[in-house]
């Protein structure tokens, strides 16, 4: 599907689906509510094969799909982040004191923390 688009198409049972320049496609469909995922191949408008995945399903699928992909990922050249300290919070010495970086990493993982929960609501069961 090198060539292909994949779009999502909305709604609340979640579809996913991609399509390749001769119209042969995967559809995902989310169904909570049966307990399921639905994969079905299609060709042009016609479903020809349908797959009902269990979560655990599902979960060893996309497993499968990420580390096959990460092999993909070219290596890290560098540290891709760095610590940028304000100058005016930096004393003399040039070192911020380790109990101020506990308090600034300790926030920053609040923050996170309280944006995963929030997200963690909004999704039903």
């Amino acid at each position: 599907m090198e060539s292909g688009t994949a779009l999502d198409a909305g709604g609340v049972d979640g579809r996913f689906l991609a399509v390749d320049e001769q119209g042969v496609g995967l559809r995902a469909t989310w169904r909570p509510e049966r307990g399921f995922v639905n994969l079905s191949l299609w060709r042009g408008d016609q479903c020809v094969e349908t797959f009902h995945l269990t979560p655990g399903e599902i979960s060893d699928l996309v497993g499968f799909l990420v580390s096959r992909l990460a092999t993909l990922a070219p290596p890290a050249v560098g540290a891709r982040l760095r610590v940028v300290e304000d100058p005016a919070a930096v004393p003399p010495g040039g070192r911020v004191p380790t109990a101020k970086r506990r308090g600034t990493v300790a926030a920053v993982r609040s923050g996170v923390a309280e944006h995963l929960r929030r997200a963690a609501e909004r999704i039903a069961p």
